[in-house]
């Protein structure tokens, strides 16, 4: 496994001033209470490296209900409490505390290097104290310095801890541009299996993370070569098998989806569509349909996002030429202004992957007729019609199909001929067709 970059420079002199005045506040109110309280994992990494920090953790040698009593006046959710974890919510953010592993060992230097011997990866496995600074009992500043994800002291023994840890595994090689450690690669393919114990919910979480990551084509491949993809999506099983007809060569189908993911922009929708691409392509030879809807059903993804990748990925909006401004019309009709620029940025991405040169040098040139086309603001729905159904009310239509159905033909009327949407030049069409 190859990362891309080294890292060369990284900040080990974090201070209170790099600190979340929030983050430093639950420190020292532990402290007053006379606990230990430490930031570990992901926020020190992400400090370390000068990367955005989106989770602050705390880790104390406080017990659950001490820490129930001492944030008493707090909003406080148990969302991982099997595991020793609160969610303590300030200002309308979440901040994770959690009590040590070892906190009933008496040492406690022994007490926090039980509970870090238990993370999953010595990058996180990073402490700072308020007082100390940073601390490493791990070597996992080495393996920062050195690009590497390794498995903390046994890497079987993390994965079997949670076997969500094998998919974060590859998700942090994405995200960083990191490698695997050998070892801790060995275990994740050994082990693969494990992830069918862990819940959808938290696989599609990462999967998320992966998808929006540096390097999602490459994350793609990763979980088909640890034989974590077929706990995920079985559907893609039969991609390397496939292969699709580019300009001068076949493209694998597995290569093709990776290719289309490191092509488009870190946006959820767009990747996830282009991932689902390929199920698409095999809907036929799996003789099921609708496949999309049900991995994403499947998956749990809210109902927007799945509406969304369905629009992406209708055949209508792949097959249109739009080398025509009354066929760029309907397909904006069809998707929604909202969703045109993303299937042009997936068709731009099918065609570079194709190496489909000319059509792709004519794809790049409709961006700019589309905005030609929304600036002069043409009928593009129902709403956008000079008449409606109290028109046709008045025209002798009953409400109900028919009346849909000529409203129907008009749009498409006027699709191609905007300057038919004129009142009384509608009125004369349902007239004479009355």
């Amino acid at each position: 496994m190859n990362r891309k970059k080294k890292i060369k420079e990284l900040n080990l002199k974090i201070g209170p001033q790099d600190i979340e005045s929030d983050v430093l506040w639950i420190i020292n109110k532990l402290k007053e209470a006379d606990y230990e309280a430490l930031l570990v994992g992901g926020c020190i990494r992400n400090l370390i490296m000068g990367r955005a920090v989106q989770d602050w953790d705390i880790t104390t040698n406080a017990s659950l209900d001490e820490i129930f009593r001492v944030f008493k006046n707090c909003k406080l959710v148990p969302v991982g409490k099997r595991f020793g974890t609160v969610t303590l919510v300030l200002n309308k953010t979440n901040y994770e505390v959690s009590t040590f592993k070892g906190r009933k060992l008496k040492n406690k230097t022994e007490a926090l290097k039980e509970d870090l011997s238990h993370r999953d990866f010595t990058i996180n496995t990073l402490v700072w104290d308020q007082g100390i600074g940073l601390m490493d009992y791990l070597g996992g500043i080495n393996d920062l310095q050195q690009g590497i994800i390794r498995g903390v002291i046994n890497p079987a023994k993390r994965i079997k801890e949670d076997p969500l840890r094998m998919l974060r595994g590859i998700r942090l090689a994405g995200e960083l541009d990191f490698k695997i450690e050998e070892i801790t690669w060995r275990e994740i393919k050994k082990y693969s299996s494990l992830l069918r114990k862990v819940s959808i919910e938290r696989i599609r979480d990462e999967l998320v993370r992966l998808l929006t990551s540096n390097s999602p084509g490459q994350g793609f491949q990763w979980l088909q070569e640890a034989d974590l993809l077929r706990y995920i999506l079985p559907e893609l099983e039969l991609a390397g098998e496939f292969c699709l007809e580019g300009k001068d060569k076949k493209i694998s189908l597995f290569d093709y989806i990776s290719g289309l993911l490191e092509e488009l922009p870190s946006d959820l929708v767009l990747r996830i569509s282009a991932l689902l691409k390929g199920v698409k392509v095999l809907e036929t030879l799996l003789a099921e349909k609708d496949l999309v809807s049900k991995i994403l059903y499947r998956l749990k993804f809210k109902n927007s996002i799945i509406k969304k990748v369905k629009i992406l990925l209708q055949e209508e909006g792949w097959e249109t030429d739009l080398t025509s401004p009354a066929e760029i019309r309907k397909i904006i009709s069809q998707v929604g202004e909202e969703n045109i620029y993303p299937l042009l940025a997936l068709r731009k991405a099918d065609l570079k992957i194709r190496e489909e040169k000319t059509k792709l040098i004519r794809m790049k040139k409709v961006g700019q007729e589309i905005r030609e086309i929304l600036k002069q603001k043409p009928p593009l729905s129902l709403v956008d019609l000079a008449i409606n159904g109290t028109d046709l009310i008045g025209l002798g239509y009953p409400e109900g199909k028919e009346m849909g159905e000529v409203l129907q033909r008009l749009l498409r009327l006027v699709l191609v001929k905007p300057e038919l949407n004129q009142r009384d030049t509608l009125i004369e069409l349902v007239e004479k067709k009355h």
